[in-house]
């Protein structure tokens, strides 16, 4: 007699069980503005560069990433040895908690913030300790450091800006949390480069922090999932002791360093990004049944009256944005990335067209 489903299920592990598997929409006949990318193609010539310098596909990458680290590592001012290369944040985040979290062992996360590190504390049998955030904004830097007193609890995340709101926290209350915690503090930086913040100047005092960085939002690389992460040498050795060998491919390594190369091009993107950001928080605010939170990163969290009746409407005019339910203090909410200015003009357009409903 063969096996059959349910005890095929009896053999999964109970966290993983509980997990509901993570939803990226694709509808490439929308527009796309519910993932936070950068909307512009590449600069000019670099796709063509990348190709023309393929490397051998046929080989193994370079499992040490050593030619992208010293890219990084000229772009961050840190040294090799203070970086880790993943793919995608998501690995990485799973990596610190495969290194310092697990069975016994806690994390301290304040939500509403991004969906990925419940999913790796679940997928490394690590326990999460929940502060949301005060009024669902801002940093309860009090109750964050009363919850890291416990002897379990090895790491705290702070993600800023902070995914799905936009915040951008202090950075005297980040660095209270490092010199005072005891713990591992992460510091999610993907959308810093929008931002203009950072705390990498601060790694060399505080073996504790590291910061976690990303080609995915700024750099337009979302599709070739590259990550990194920056901390004190010492550091960054333990965490790649759980690496799997030749976890970052060939072609993204490349890429990644051919980015590093066209930083120029890449901040007139950002300058635009942040430019249509801020069109579309003014014209989203003239909306009057629409709370609309400010933001220091690429994207706007907003809330109308009925969040999922906008949905539907903006959905049925071909615009895709992400529907974030119910947030923590903050209740039904949607987020927007910031598009191509033609797709921010169509976008506000459907917004005065739907309001008056």
């Amino acid at each position: 007699m063969g096996v059959v489903m349910n005890q095929i299920e009896e053999f999964v592990r109970p966290e993983v069980r509980k997990l509901v598997p993570y939803k990226a929409n694709h509808m490439p006949q929308c527009i796309t503005l519910d993932a936070n990318e950068n909307p512009f193609p590449w600069p000019a010539g670099m796709q063509e560069k990348l190709f023309a310098e393929s490397p051998a596909f046929n080989r193994y990458p370079d499992g040490l990433a050593q030619e992208l680290k010293q890219a990084i590592a000229g772009y961050v001012n840190l040294s090799p040895e203070g970086i880790l290369v993943g793919n995608g944040s998501d690995e990485l985040i799973q990596l610190i908690l495969l290194t310092f979290g697990g069975v016994g062992k806690s994390m301290v996360i304040h939500p509403p913030t991004f969906s990925m590190y419940q999913i790796s504390a679940r997928l490394t049998d690590t326990a999460v300790v929940e502060v949301p955030l005060i009024d669902g904004l801002y940093l309860d830097l009090e109750r964050m450091l009363q919850a890291a007193k416990s002897p379990d609890v090895h790491v705290l995340i702070v993600c800023n800006p902070n995914n799905p709101t936009g915040s951008l926290f202090r950075r005297e209350d980040i660095l209270q949390l490092v010199r005072e915690s005891g713990k591992i503090v992460v510091v999610d930086e993907a959308y810093a480069e929008f931002s203009g913040e950072t705390l990498i100047p601060e790694l060399e005092k505080y073996p504790n922090l590291v910061v976690l960085r990303t080609f995915s939002k700024a750099f337009g690389m979302a599709g070739l999932r590259l990550g990194y992460l920056l901390g004190q040498p010492g550091t960054i050795d333990l965490i790649n002791r759980v690496r799997p060998p030749f976890n970052v491919n060939s072609l993204s390594q490349k890429a990644g360093i051919l980015a590093l190369g066209y930083l120029n091009d890449y901040q007139k993107q950002i300058q635009s990004i942040k430019k249509e950001t801020q069109k579309l928080f003014e014209g989203l605010s003239k909306v009057s049944e629409i709370m609309v939170y400010p933001t220091k990163a690429n994207f706007i969290l907003f809330k109308p009256k009925d969040s999922d009746r906008w949905a539907k409407e903006l959905l049925k005019r071909g615009f895709l944005i992400r529907n974030m339910g119910e947030l923590p203090l903050l209740g039904k909410c949607l987020r927007i990335s910031a598009g191509l200015p033609e797709e921010n003009e169509r976008f506000l357009k459907i917004i005065a067209e739907i309001n008056m409903l």
